[in-house]
């Protein structure tokens, strides 16, 4: 029985080795979109996989990112043989994705797509000598990688700039280009196309089934969340909502805006949010509610701009920008400012959002001041009432306007006294003594 369960698992394990695993990924260059690579090249170790396809289309993103899914790559095809493939799809692998296609050991592009295009880009400014030492690293990092695995190095290389005394950014090839200059292997219209290349250049069995599965629910919930500018306006709803419920009760304000802040809180985890930047947002919160009870603007600029100072420390200190213009033969230099046209918008949309909120502030701050008291107790002052219990060390309980409530007096009063409301102190009333006869 024995030796049957081991011939068994042997069997699977062939059976396996002969099959061909892959992941869908259009998506940017992320900590989310890291570990979805990651995890996935895991799942196909341990279940015995050794072909894997990565089949992805990508603006760019995170070079931190980029170089833990090479990292991962590497490790997948050396340490544990497998055979890792890329297929691009269109409209493109640009950037970062670029990058990472070239660690795997074959490239093809669909027909219509693009590559490359790729530059470190700073979220500070940094002295020129520096960015040409980092575009320098990357252009010998992806033309090695390249190099290695067959292709050509330095068209490759070119990608992230054509000129590293130069700080813009490099050559986007369109595949008819890429597959001349043999920076990819070669092309496919479609997946099934893709995997009978594959099986006809002896690449992968002829007899192997391929699995290509997309992002879960949970992967899909963890890149959604994996914006900096979203997880901003998360925090931000989630103040202004419990800010806003304090002052119209309902509860349910209140649920969304700590469901909203466990998510922001849980976002910024993904992308690695220092805590510096996660502080300064509770602050930026903090200056709303002051400005409820301010009113005069300051509290609110300044929660606005800490919010703004606290996004910006969520980008990443080099990002890889994403190149969307067509390419023209035989490729092109592509000059990306510090902020994308994309990261502006994200920035005017948390400002406006933060506008907004502020303005619902000042226009609640002046309804409540506008509001009557719903329980004013200096209306008792004059009214009459009567003691309801003998009072000790000068303190007791007197009915006024149908009410029992709490009452100090320097008067000896006993049950039944007829007394009269002379002020209040929050909740309790100062009474005096009546005489019998007195008018009330």
């Amino acid at each position: 029985m024995v030796l049957f369960l081991a011939l068994c698992a042997t069997a699977l394990a062939i059976s396996a080795e002969q099959q061909v695993y892959g992941i869908s990924m259009n998506m940017e260059i992320n900590p989310a979109s890291q570990d979805y690579l990651i995890d996935n090249l895991n799942v196909a170790e341990a279940s015995g996989y050794r072909y894997f396809i990565l089949e992805i289309t990508t603006p760019g993103g995170d070079s931190s990112n980029m170089l833990s899914m090479i990292s991962a790559i590497n490790t997948y095809e050396s340490d544990y043989n497998g055979t890792f493939i890329v297929y691009g799809l269109s409209p493109g692998v640009f950037s970062a994705g670029s990058l990472i296609s070239e660690a795997a050991n074959y490239i093809y592009l669909q027909n219509g797509s693009s590559f490359g295009g790729a530059s470190p880009i700073f979220s500070s400014p940094e002295p020129t000598y520096v960015v040409q030492k980092i575009m320098g690293a990357y252009s010998e990092m992806v033309s090695s990688e390249a190099a290695q695995h067959g292709r050509n190095g330095t068209a490759a290389g070119m990608m992230v700039s054509a000129n590293v005394n130069q700080t813009e950014g490099g050559l986007t090839y369109t595949w008819q280009q890429a597959i001349s200059l043999h920076v990819v292997n070669g092309y496919a219209s479609n997946l099934t196309q893709l995997i009978s290349t594959l099986k006809a250049e002896g690449i992968i069995p002829s007899h192997a089934s391929v699995v290509i599965v997309g992002p879960s629910l949970a992967d899909q919930f963890r890149y959604d969340l994996s914006n900096s500018t979203l997880d901003a306006l998360l925090l931000d709803l989630g103040f202004f909502a419990i800010l806003v419920d304090l002052y119209h009760p309902t509860g349910i304000l209140t649920v969304i805006g700590l469901v909203s802040l466990a998510l922001g809180l849980y976002g910024m985890g993904i992308v690695g949010a220092s805590p510096i930047a996660i502080i300064l947002f509770g602050i930026a919160g903090a200056f709303m509610f002051l400005e409820l009870k301010a009113g005069h603007g300051l509290f609110a600029a300044s929660g606005v701009i800490i919010s703004l100072v606290a996004l910006l420390m969520l980008y990443g200190e080099v990002v890889i920008p994403s190149v969307h213009e067509s390419p023209s033969a035989p490729g092109y230099f592509s000059s990306q400012p510090a902020f994308t046209v994309i990261t502006g918008l994200e920035f005017g949309l948390l400002a406006a959002a933060l506008g907004f909120a502020v303005f619902y502030l000042s226009k609640v701050r002046q309804a409540l001041r506008a509001k009557p008291k719903l329980i004013d107790n200096e209306r008792l002052i004059g009214l009459t009432g009567r003691a309801s219990e003998d009072f000790r060390d000068g303190k007791g309980t007197v009915i006024v306007s149908s009410e029992e409530w709490s009452a100090v007096s320097s008067d000896v009063i006993k049950s039944g006294d007829r007394v009269r409301v002379t002020g209040v102190n929050g909740i309790t009333l100062i009474v005096k003594k009546l005489k019998e006869g007195a008018g009330g």
